[in-house]
């Protein structure tokens, strides 16, 4: 396949959300009027933009209309006081009932005095977790085996790339990538294309310093991320990780390191891809629609695309998934857990939900109403092409464990350590030297 082929958006016959929910929601009396006897009112602790914020809103809304006995007290903050405020509150015993978590924070909190294990709840069927995969449940769980969260949308990095300069350059004889292809694969398709981009277009941002392309490598060579709170991964993976970049930008194929770092979480308007200075690299795939709209401002007709991260030479899959989900407080008073669960499975399961958020925290982790959404002609076609290419990757993916602190320390550390390889002040083994080094030691600090 090539690397556009897999992106065409379905035209199946599939019912559109309104039909489903339509369907879906023609309870039987009975369980409609058990559901409804429900009451009290439980807390809500979640991160998200304005645009976030009133669809959750549009939901409890509908829920609480629903459970007239319900009240859902809103508390919503950004992402980094998300996690701080839960802090606070966990050391005083008051968390929410209803807490948004994600798999790379969870081992923070993951614990019975923090939050409330949940595969009690799953066996009696209290909670529902139908049509989510089970690679997505497994990343839910505590170092102590326990589920501490149900996945409600799955998030995911890939490679984004100018799908117009891409068959330009394909119709003066670049082949396009093979599907799927290699590390290897993909720096010498930067090396025939760099001759046919415009002038001013860099091949590939930088990606030496980027967390999620770096666990991506280390898991399609082979080796693990972590082994609990310890480094799992070789000091040559590291290595062959720096010389990689560092051979791609000393032939001129990446930008500057200067560039590299401004580049680095820019935001979407100012960001190199979207205003077609950079052909390649590597982005959530949510912000597929985002990103197409600034470039249509700079380069109208030009279309993006987005492909899985390369495998390794011997075909060996290394992409990782994380997830969003809902976590229920160990604070939470006995009584309030039906209606917790309850609001926990309407934001999940229910196709009304889904179709208010339209995934947009992470593809929705239900299957079902994920397919729904990419045939919806409503649904933006970026978002659509989104939520394909997880359905393509989603049964080879790798979720990581994160130990506490894991991906902040890793992004840290392989900031620092890259950055002196690229400004030429550490050789490729020092930088994996140091960086080994530092990462452990921010691991150890934050498990003691």
């Amino acid at each position: 396949m090539s690397i556009s082929a897999a992106f065409n958006i379905r035209n199946g016959g599939l019912a559109t959300v309104s039909a489903i929910a339509l369907c879906i929601v023609a309870l039987p009396a009975p369980a409609l009027a058990q559901e409804n006897e429900l009451s009290g009112d439980i807390r809500f602790s979640w991160w998200g933009s304005q645009a976030r914020n009133e669809k959750t809103d549009q939901i409890i809304l509908m829920f609480e209309s629903e459970h007239p006995g319900v009240t859902i007290a809103r508390e919503v903050s950004d992402f980094s006081p998300h996690w701080e405020k839960l802090s606070i509150q966990s050391a005083g015993g008051s968390q929410p009932c209803s807490i948004q978590m994600q798999t790379r924070y969870l081992a923070t909190f993951a614990r019975p005095d923090v939050l409330r294990p949940l595969d009690d709840l799953i066996a009696s069927g209290d909670l529902d977790v139908t049509g989510i995969a089970a690679p997505i449940i497994e990343g839910a769980r505590g170092d102590d085996g326990s589920l501490y969260m149900i996945p409600t949308g799955v998030f995911y990095f890939a490679l984004m790339y100018n799908e117009t300069m891409a068959q330009e350059a394909e119709a003066n004889g670049v082949a396009l990538l093979p599907d799927p292809y290699s590390w290897n694969d993909l720096a010498d398709y930067l090396r025939a294309i760099a001759p046919h981009l415009p002038d001013d277009v860099i091949p590939t941002h930088n990606m030496g310093r980027e967390t999620d392309a770096f666990v991506s490598w280390v898991q399609s060579q082979g080796d693990a991320v972590f082994d609990g709170s310890q480094i799992a991964f070789q000091r040559q993976t590291v290595i062959d990780w720096f010389t990689y970049w560092e051979t791609l930008r000393t032939e001129g194929l990446t930008d500057s390191p200067e560039v590299m770092i401004a580049d680095t979480g820019s935001l979407v308007e100012e960001s190199n891809l979207a205003n077609a200075r950079t052909f390649l690299t590597n982005r959530p795939p949510n912000r597929l629609g985002s990103m197409q709209a600034v470039l249509e401002t700079v380069s109208p007709g030009s279309r993006l695309g987005i492909i899985p991260y390369p495998t390794g030479e011997d075909g060996t899959v290394g992409m990782d998934l994380g997830s969003n989900g809902m976590a229920i407080g160990a604070s939470c008073d006995e009584d309030l857990i039906p209606a917790t669960t309850a609001w926990i499975n309407f934001f999940t399961q229910d196709p009304r939900a889904a179709a208010i958020y339209q995934s947009d925290n992470g593809v929705v982790s239900v299957d079902a109403l994920a397919t729904v959404q990419a045939a919806d002609p409503a649904t933006n076609p970026g978002q659509a092409r989104n939520i394909e290419l997880f359905q393509q990757v989603v049964a080879e993916a790798s979720p990581i464990p994160w130990p506490a602190g894991g991906y902040q320390a890793v992004t840290d550390t392989l900031n620092r350590a890259y950055d002196a390889v690229a400004f030429g002040v550490a050789t490729p083994e020092d930088a994996a030297d140091q960086f080994m080094t530092e990462l452990q030691q921010q691991l150890d600090t934050a498990v003691n």
